[in-house]
């Protein structure tokens, strides 16, 4: 597996002749759009395939995963296109397999809003362990406000993966006692209620699991808090349900390396299936996103403060994909990022003939532009990025992962997965 940065006077064919590739595989598994003019700077993985097979009437998924002994996941991974095209075409080529050699197995968390568009969603799952879906929110009058989520529950389950319910609870940001939060902890009733509409709302919709965001929880109220998830643990655990917790660091955490509630972590930690460490950076953001933050600084959070707390094999470590568009002069407090994908990111760039740069610090690609008179700093993630959060989690023997989010086919990200984890099927 090669991550190839491209160069000047470079093109998809002359990338694809020089590592002996086919073109129309650099292209359909790269995401390529323009293969003459590719941008100056962008990212390709190239995996080299060890076993081929050229489709032949008749032949099924099943018939051909049982001839050359290898899983229906495995050539879905292999051969993203089959989620476009939707069926096999005689004549054409398969990858049977990579030469890569697999230093691990992995299990991956993806996060997806409900009205993720399906044939992306198709296209992802024979990446996934587990389908986290974005997300239950929770009125003051403790009413969770459901979504439209069937479709992509069933449908997960069809390629093994299981979908897991998001809770989103309200943060603890008064003493105010009208806030559910506080109810929630200080009234049997009103926690036994709530349980059980969670439960009736896993039940009805197919839920294999729940992920519960901790919030910022007073001081006074963490031990009352504890005790209230280690009751929601036990009720799930009855019912053989997967439960994760939700650890969201902001910037000023791990620019600090101060996590709010360490012992509490610690104290929940220990009864459910696994801890979750990611950041929602949502598609407008004022002050500075975390994956702009010095690399450094998370893996030094990451050792000092979460891994002798949590076991490794116990979290999920979080990767963002989502980049942002920033209008210059950058002014604190007051500008506004707004999102943008390594796709969208790419398209700017090629549009405006603008060559891409890499910060080995905070492992971001970025560039400048100008536009109508105005300039524009984008900073986004690609293939560079993205391996350096998959090699932080395998030296630190963390085998479980979780990307914010899969709204968008993230081209370079799977393919460096494929290359080198098997991916782990909980169903």
């Amino acid at each position: 597996m090669i991550i190839h940065v491209v160069q000047p006077g470079e093109t998809a064919y002359s990338i694809a002749e020089y590592y002996g590739i086919s073109i129309d595989w650099l292209i359909r598994e790269n995401g390529i759009e323009d293969p003459l003019k590719p941008v100056v700077g962008n990212t390709y993985v190239i995996l080299f395939p060890e076993e081929t097979y050229v489709i032949q009437e008749g032949d099924t998924l099943e018939s051909i995963a049982n001839r050359f002994n290898v899983t229906i996941m495995d050539l879905l991974r292999n051969n993203t296109y089959l989620a476009d095209q939707g069926s096999l075409v005689p004549g054409e080529t398969l990858v049977i397999r990579y030469v890569d050699t697999k230093i691990g197995q992995i299990a991956i968390n993806g996060y997806a809003y409900s009205f993720i568009n399906l044939t992306t969603l198709r296209k992802t799952l024979p990446f996934l362990t587990y389908l986290t879906i974005y997300s239950y929110d929770i009125t003051q009058g403790g009413i969770l406000i459901e979504i439209e989520d069937t479709p992509i529950i069933q449908l997960a389950k069809q390629y093994g993966v299981a979908p897991i319910m998001l809770l989103k609870f309200q943060d603890m940001v008064s003493m105010d006692v009208q806030n559910f939060m506080f109810r929630i902890l200080t009234d049997i009733e009103i926690q036994e209620k709530f349980i059980n509409d969670v439960l009736a709302v896993i039940e009805r919709k197919g839920y294999m699991g729940l992920t519960f965001d901790t919030p910022y929880i007073y001081p006074a109220y963490r031990e009352q808090y504890v005790t209230f998830v280690s009751i929601l643990t036990k009720r799930l655990r009855e019912r053989d349900l997967i439960v994760f917790d939700g650890l969201s660091p902001t910037s000023f955490e791990l620019v600090t390396g101060v996590i709010y509630s360490e012992k509490e972590i610690f104290d929940i930690s220990t009864f459910v299936d696994g801890t979750v460490i990611l950041t929602y950076e949502l598609a407008r953001i004022q002050g500075v996103p975390t994956a702009s933050i010095d690399f450094n600084s998370k893996e030094e959070l990451l050792q000092s403060t979460l891994l002798p707390v949590l076991a490794p094999e116990d979290i999920q470590l979080g990767i963002s994909t989502i980049g942002y568009r920033w209008e210059l002069p950058f002014v604190a407090g007051v500008s506004v990022g707004n999102a943008i994908s390594n796709t969208g990111a790419v398209q700017v760039a090629r549009d405006f003939k603008i060559e891409v740069q890499y910060d080995y610090v905070a492992e971001v690609a970025y560039f400048v532009y100008e536009e109508a008179g105005r300039e524009f700093l984008v900073l986004y993630m690609d293939a560079r990025s993205m391996e350096a959060y998959l090699q932080l989690a395998h030296r630190n023997n963390i085998n479980g992962i979780a990307i914010w989010n899969i709204m968008e086919y993230f081209y370079d990200l799977w393919l460096l997965i494929n290359g080198q984890f098997d991916v782990v099927k909980v169903i």
